[in-house]
Order: structure tokens, then sequence, then C-alpha cells
């Protein structure tokens, strides 16, 4: 698929650039993007994120999402393969996925990639492969953002950063739990999920809890925003994914999660939150509603992955929460 559809695009007049290539532009160094900020491809261009481009990609992606699905596509793959080589080369898929790391050629490659490894039967965020491709369309406005920034490798940069906060360190209105090797842990969790299934939302835990100041400055907005439009009643936002590093992306992968690759989760940009847990508590929706007001500003990009909703800083959103973070803490 990926070889054909890329001749197709080549023809269609669309060139690619790759990163560290001249096209691509220079890295950050020398560049005064602020401490402790690595710069997306979009602030070293000068250009800034069109919103309105953005929703006419995104209307794009959910008019292929219902193609596919009308089309009962997810086990025909040959069926699959045409019909993304034709959408694909339109040009509003064209004009973004030829700015992500490596260009259209590298997005429709890795898409090729994803497709070939997804197994419905296990643990993903995708119920199915429509599932799957509109998270990886979707993904990568996030990849166009801070694709070639650089990403925390191991577990132990992310561990060892000065530029992220730990979370137990604040005092913020937000839930989360930490992942647990120890049995007799596990254990326990597993007891009280049997007998309050409903108490927390069904996650694994955070494998780490740092973040960088904008994303805690977002999540005390987040948070208080959320206090005041959902019931009484309704529990604090619930964090299900931080800060990851790229060793843990490949753990991530090898257990089926649809975690893509570049990832904003593994430049500190992201963060999914708790989203199927709240309906018990008619709180989904302010919360759904809350969060595409975001996006509409182009201050997120928001994508659905069911029972979680992941969330990625705009590179346009980066000074102002570095504001209110440096305001409300001296720092």
């Amino acid at each position: 698929m990926v070889h054909n559809l890329s001749r197709e695009m080549v023809a269609n007049g669309m060139k690619w650039t790759w990163p560290g290539s001249p096209e691509a532009g220079s890295t950050a160094e020398g560049a005064d993007w602020g401490e402790g900020h690595a710069p997306s491809a979009w602030e070293r261009s000068g250009d800034s994120p069109v919103v309105g481009g953005l929703e006419s990609y995104r209307g794009a992606v959910a008019e292929l999402s219902r193609e596919l699905s009308t089309r009962r596509l997810a086990s025909g793959r040959a069926d699959l393969e045409n019909v993304l080589r034709r959408r694909l080369a339109e040009t509003v898929f064209a004009d973004l996925l030829r700015q992500v790391p490596g260009g259209a050629d590298a997005a429709v490659a890795a898409l090729s990639a994803e497709v070939a490894r997804f197994r419905p039967a296990r643990p993903s965020a995708a119920g199915d492969l429509v599932d799957l491709i509109r998270i990886f369309l979707l993904s990568q406005i996030d990849a166009v953002w801070w694709g070639q920034t650089a990403a925390y490798r191991t577990d132990a940069d992310v561990l060892a950063s000065n530029e992220l906060i730990d979370l137990d360190d604040r005092e913020l209105d937000v839930r989360y739990r930490r992942q647990t090797d120890a049995l007799a842990r596990r254990a326990v969790r597993a007891c009280v999920r049997s007998i309050a299934p409903h108490r927390s939302p069904h996650t694994a835990g955070l494998r780490f809890t740092q973040a960088r100041p904008e994303v805690v400055a977002l999540l005390e907005l987040l948070a208080a925003d959320f206090a005041r439009r959902a019931p009484r009643g309704t529990p604090p936002l619930w964090i299900t994914s931080l800060t990851r590093s790229l060793q843990h992306q490949d753990r991530l992968r090898a257990l089926g999660y649809p975690a893509m690759l570049p990832s904003s989760h593994c430049t500190g940009h992201a963060v999914d939150l708790a989203m199927s847990f709240y309906r018990r508590y008619g709180a989904a929706r302010p919360l759904q509603q809350l969060l595409w007001e975001r996006q509409e500003r182009g201050d997120l990009n928001v994508i659905d992955e069911g029972d979680s909703w992941h969330i990625c800083l705009s590179p346009t959103a980066i000074s102002s929460l570095r504001h209110h973070f440096t305001t409300r803490t001296g720092a």
C-alpha cells in the first residue's frame, strides 16, 4: 500500500522532507525558545497553526471514518487500501501530512504498519480498524506540532529531567494512581475493583507522575472548570496517562495499545483523561464540551480514544500556560 500510494502522491506534486534535511530546517540549537521548551515545527518556521485548517482536516478524518464504517472495511484490507489511497491524496490530508517528520511518505508508511499490526482482540483504545485509522490520523496533528521535538528516550531520562515537575509535589484537584509491579498491591486493587467497580476508572495507572509546567497549568485550569460544570458529587478530573518515555511507549505497543510514534506523550506535551468513567455521574458531556471549547480556540488537539480522551497542547497555548504557571507559583 505504501509504495503505490506514495508514487501517486508524488505525481500530484507533493514534496516530503526528512528530519535533519535542509528542507526540514535546523534544530532548536541556538534558538531562544524559553527555558525548558523545545520548539515545534510550526514555531521554527514562524508560522502559526491555522485553526480553520485543522478543523477542515478533522472534518475530513471524521468523513473518512464514516465512509470506512459504512463500507464495513474493518475486515477488508484490500478495499481499505483502495479507499486510503484515494482519500489521503486529497489536498485536505496532503497539506497536513506533508508537515509531519519525514513528510507524507513517512506518515503513510506508519499508518500502513499500524494497520498491519492491529489485532482487535488485544488491549487497545481502538475498538476496530476504523477507530485505529481515525486515532492515527488525528494524532498527526500532534506530530506536526511536536514530532521534531526531542523525546525522552528512557525511563531514567523522564525521572532525571529538570524540565518536568512531579504532580506528587503539587496540590491539584485531580486524581490518578501510580502503576505498581508489586503483586500484593495489584491483588488489593483487583479486590477493590470487584467490590466497588465504579469507584475509579479501570486503568493501570501512571508510569510517571512528571509533567511539563504548561501541562500542570492546563490540568489546574481544566480541573477548576470541570468542578464548576460537573453535577454535584462528580469525582475530580482523573488522569490516565501523562509523560512517557520512548522505552515505555514501546512497552505499550508490545501490549497492543495504539501508542503512536512519534508521540506527544514522549515530549511531555500530552495527557490522557478518563472519560467513560464520568458517564454514570452525568459528567462526561460537560467534560467533552470543555475540551472541545479549548480545541476550537486552538489550545488543544483532542482525540476520543474511548474510555480515555487524549489531549495535546498546541504550541500557541504554551506561552499563556507558562504565564499562568509562573504567576501561580512565582517560579
